[in-house]
């Protein structure tokens, strides 16, 4: 059976059997989905560690673990964030037994492209990139084995740090060059982008879910709440049907429009023309949450991202 994780089998037979194991349990257990997407993460910064001879931090822990190859020039910030969303994941689904399909599915596209980076860094630098393709719900699924399936995991992870203690030494300024290069060509989805600008307003302190704080799901400007709400409608023709990726809310003030698209879309011209399109479109009905005009515009910021730092 296909699995998107079929590149991995010769060179990383452990990523490979946590991704075709993740892709199995998508949908009739995505609690050992999610918990199999955060073994990929947690495997791939330990092997990193081991290929490339680095002490391990005072403090040994996984958050620790991953600013240290960051400090080393070993991992970029979007790398930084997927390995941090694994890391979190799996703890929600092994400590409150969390489970969630839509979030599985997104986890699995963004392994998928984490899992090709380190393939075209500690493995075939001449690896070229395979579109992914979202694994389809099994009508009959056998009842693994569990206690099976934990020994071989074990008995793969093993000899994959054993590979990775016997591969020769490349210097770390190779090393940083070629992870650079794989990063800079690794190709992000839109969803990935949406997963992290939902994270990114969560840090600042907006409420924000973009699968479950959705104004088709019925969510609302509260009182008291600072409400991301996603795909907010308004009278214009545009982009996706005139619904603006989120609307922020403080309290029952409209304060602005995001836009979020994929890493390759020229962000100034989304500006130019979704970023200036929704506000002006501003529906009637919602008059109630408008906190003033500027001119055609009924809301006072506009943002357009795709999840990247901020560059002047």
């Amino acid at each position: 059976m296909f699995s998107n994780f079929d590149f991995l089998k010769k060179d990383f037979p452990v990523l490979y059997n946590f991704g075709i194991q993740a892709e199995r349990y998508c949908y009739n257990d995505s609690n050992s989905c999610l918990m199999k997407l955060g073994m990929i993460g947690e495997t791939i910064v330990n092997l990193m560690f081991t290929y490339d001879r680095i002490a391990p931090p005072d403090d040994n822990t996984a958050v620790k673990r991953i600013d240290t190859l960051y400090r080393e020039g070993l991992l970029t910030q979007d790398l930084v964030d997927i390995l941090h969303a694994l890391r979190k994941t799996r703890n929600k689904a092994v400590h409150e037994n969390y489970a969630s399909v839509d979030e599985g599915k997104k986890l699995l596209q963004m392994s998928h492209s984490l899992c090709e980076w380190f393939m075209q860094t500690y493995g075939d630098w001449g690896y070229l990139h395979h579109e992914f393709v979202m694994p389809t719900e099994q009508s009959e699924e056998p009842i693994p084995d569990k206690t099976a399936e934990e020994a071989q995991e074990a008995e793969l992870t093993a000899e994959a740090e054993q590979k990775a203690a016997d591969a020769e030494t490349i210097s770390k300024e190779d090393r940083r060059k070629q992870a650079t290069k794989a990063a800079s060509q690794r190709q992000k989805s839109e969803a990935e982008t949406r997963y992290m600008i939902d994270e990114q307003l969560r840090q600042v302190g907006w409420e924000a879910d973009t699968e479950n704080l959705r104004y088709s799901k019925g969510i609302r400007p509260e009182k008291g709440r600072n409400l991301a709400i996603a795909e907010w409608p308004t009278d214009s023709t545009v982009g996706n049907g005139g619904r603006a990726d989120y609307a922020l809310f403080v309290g029952l003030q409209l304060v602005a429009i995001v836009e979020a698209k994929a890493e390759h879309k020229d962000i100034p011209s989304v500006i130019d023309y979704q970023g200036k399109e929704y506000p002006r479109n501003i529906r009637a009905e919602d008059a109630v949450y408008q906190v003033g005009t500027w001119g055609d515009y009924k809301v006072p910021f506009t943002f357009a991202t795709n999840g990247r730092p901020y560059l002047e």
